[in-house]
């Protein structure tokens, strides 16, 4: 039973969802020189649910030594964060900081996966809720 399609209405009601672009990562390339750059794939465009993080949230992952800026997304599919033992991860999401007119579209970087839920074995249909950081850097990630 996917409970999340059932509330959706009750959610975007009090919070609309909002497009966000979904850059995934596609590994790293190494100059001769040694400089690495980061690769991504082409960027897609997708129906998000952006709120505020909680306090536990901010335990939970340890986030409460650096600083920065960090929102809960809910997004349809299944992201990445980053995984440094398998190599993946570093998928970015762009999307403004408010829904304020004429705020400027940021970048953020999913940081931890914090849940997932599919609604069958071929994975469609599923979400899953990131926690993503605002990136300071608008040239480094892209």
């Amino acid at each position: 039973m996917n409970l999340h399609g059932t509330v959706r209405g009750a959610i975007t009601s009090v919070n609309p969802d909002i497009q966000v672009t979904w850059v995934a990562s596609t590994g790293q390339s190494t100059s001769t020189a040694g400089k690495r750059t980061p690769g991504y794939a082409t960027p897609v465009v997708l129906r998000a649910q952006v709120q505020a993080v909680t306090g536990q949230d901010l335990r939970k992952y340890n986030f409460l030594q650096g600083q920065g800026v960090y929102r809960a997304v809910y997004l349809f599919g299944n992201k990445q964060a980053i995984v440094k033992v398998n190599q993946q991860g570093g998928d970015l999401l762009k999307f403004p900081q408010s829904q304020a007119p004429g705020t400027p579209v940021q970048t953020w970087l999913i940081r931890q996966v914090d849940e997932t839920w599919t609604s069958d074995a071929s994975q469609l249909g599923g979400w899953c809720r990131v926690i993503v950081s605002l990136q300071t850097d608008p040239n480094n990630p892209p």
